[in-house]
């Protein structure tokens, strides 16, 4: 008598591990993606604070944000508007903005240019990138009439040099 397996056994040893391929595959895939909004939201977080210490040791922002930081970016990086690199797509858009005498300079976070595509929507849901896009400062808009009062708003951005806390 022979030892070894049957026609049918190999069969089934085939189609069980064809199940468990087409349960793990899916969930290798969002566990990637889960990480990848993780580590954007953690350079999101590196660039605020790079571009926080160049400006308070150098008292002024460079004119490319590359010679600020080390974070990654993709696709055309110009002076300070970026693409950052979110395994090789553009997810979100960065934008420094100089300060003037009545306000600070400030970081603004937005849909980058592939926003809609491929992993972006899941990292875009991801709650630490979603709290610093939609981050807040108060602006202070001076008034024109002599002795007049200022007025405060409330403002899409980051305010340069300002405490940024993350929870990830």
């Amino acid at each position: 008598m022979r030892k070894g397996f049957t026609m049918i056994e190999l069969i089934f040893v085939i189609v069980i591990l064809g199940i468990l391929a087409a349960i793990a595959i899916p969930r290798l895939a969002a566990s990637r993606d889960d990480a990848e909004a993780v580590k954007t939201a953690r350079a999101m977080s590196v660039l605020v604070s790079d571009i926080s210490s160049y400006y308070v040791s150098q008292a002024a922002l460079a004119t490319n944000l590359k010679d600020m930081t080390g974070v990654k970016f993709v696709g055309n990086q110009t002076g300070l508007t970026g693409q950052m690199d979110t395994a090789g797509t553009q997810c979100v858009q960065v934008t420094a903005t100089a300060g003037t005498a009545d306000n600070p300079p400030v970081i603004t976070f937005s849909k980058g240019a592939e926003g809609d595509s491929n992993i972006c929507p899941r990292v875009l849901a991801n709650g630490a990138v979603k709290e610093l896009m939609t981050r807040t400062y108060s602006k202070v808009t001076p008034s024109s009439t002599t002795g007049g009062t200022p007025t405060i708003s409330q403002e899409a951005g980051i305010a340069i040099g300002s405490t940024t806390t993350i929870k990830f």
